[in-house]
């Protein structure tokens, strides 16, 4: 989507999730396979763990993206609901993924064994360095992520605890409250068209995490 056009209507975007997240979700249960299928190897196959786990976290947080932009676009009054979890998942694909991918670079520095050669090292780090470019704007944007990490501690992940109290809660009800109902309200939310952002940042991510491997 450029500036100068139109985004799309909510119904074009649901039915456009309607179509991806089938796909996703099993390629989700692929990766989840492939994680299950490793786990009792041994140590020389550590990069072939890394990999799976790399593979099937980024297409985790993928899913979960789609599911609720889907879900915020379907219903534009439960955004009280659909915006904060997004905000975990998009915290997630800034910290969760930056982690997953600096394990798997580190794994496969060191590949040994039989799997000596199983990931092409420099085409991880051009993988790894797109995606970084891709979502800079928004990992660089200390505000906006702090932000996140408040609405993960206190609204999405926490909604009550001996730490958090129910006021954090009840004050992002209210902060919701008066944002507009109307289907394209949502296209105001930050939250959300950074999602968009990362969404396409993390496509692009799997492709190149499935080029990377040799053997």
């Amino acid at each position: 989507m450029t500036a100068s056009s139109n985004p799309p209507t909510n119904a074009e975007s649901v039915a456009g999730f309607d179509h991806t997240i089938p796909l996703a979700v099993e390629a989700l249960e692929r990766r989840a396979r492939d994680v299950e299928s490793v786990a009792g190897a041994g140590d020389d196959a550590a990069v072939v763990k890394a990999y799976a786990a790399a593979r099937f976290f980024i297409v985790q947080v993928d899913v979960d993206m789609r599911v609720l932009l889907r879900a915020m676009a379907a219903s534009p009054a439960a955004r009280v609901t659909t915006e904060k979890l997004l905000a975990l998942v998009l915290r997630e694909s800034i910290e969760g993924v930056y982690r997953v991918l600096g394990d798997l670079q580190r794994t496969a520095r060191t590949q040994e064994g039989q799997f000596a050669g199983f990931l092409d090292v420099d085409a991880l780090t051009a993988a790894q360095s797109t995606y970084k470019a891709a979502v800079r704007d928004i990992a660089d944007d200390r505000a906006f992520t702090e932000t996140l990490t408040q609405i993960r501690n206190e609204v999405a992940a926490h909604m009550f605890s001996d730490e958090v109290g129910i006021e954090s809660a009840a004050a992002w009800v209210v902060s919701r409250s008066v944002m507009p109902k109307t289907d394209d309200a949502m296209f105001n939310s930050l939250i959300f068209s950074r999602s968009i952002q990362v969404l396409r940042a993390l496509h692009a991510l799997d492709e190149g995490l499935a080029a990377i491997r040799r053997m």
